[in-house]
């Protein structure tokens, strides 16, 4: 659940900056295979990336354990 709700955020942004996924892959500095992963909400990918890539952004993530 984690991973798509970060995966939403990054694919919300991209989308409001129209932008295609090679534009974005140089703004979050990642290959555009990658944002093709975001964008197509391939969620087994990975979950450290997307923490940078939201960093990257200035949306910052918080993770809390209970």
């Amino acid at each position: 659940m984690l991973k798509r709700q970060l995966m939403e955020e990054l694919s919300i942004w991209i989308a409001e900056h129209h932008l295609k996924q090679a534009e974005a892959a140089e703004i979050l500095m990642v290959s555009r295979p990658r944002v093709s992963d975001v964008v197509n909400k391939k969620t087994a990918k990975f979950i450290d990336t997307l923490v940078e890539m939201l960093s990257r952004i200035g949306k910052p993530v918080k993770l809390a354990i209970s």
